[in-house]
């Protein structure tokens, strides 16, 4: 996904809008394959990034962004 490929905050930010405004299921599941499988949260300081990132986003104005990015954050905790 090229907003992913970007590496920066605001690409993250727009999936994660994107994935909290997702109305069909088949899309909010897309968004999180993409999320979830995105090679650069595989490394330790990828992970880092993406955590580093996603907390950044919990304070966003955005609510939905704000959500989604507390709910990563979770479940990132709960699988490590």
């Amino acid at each position: 996904m090229a907003l992913l490929a970007r590496e920066d905050l605001p690409g993250l930010r727009a999936v994660l809008a994107a994935l909290a405004n997702a109305t069909n299921q088949g899309t909010a599941d897309q968004l999180s394959a993409e999320l979830d499988c995105d090679p650069r949260w595989m490394t330790g300081n990828g992970m880092t990034e993406l955590i580093r990132q996603l907390k950044t986003l919990t304070s966003d104005a955005d609510s939905g962004v704000r959500d989604e990015a507390q709910r990563r954050l979770s479940l990132l905790r709960q699988n490590n």
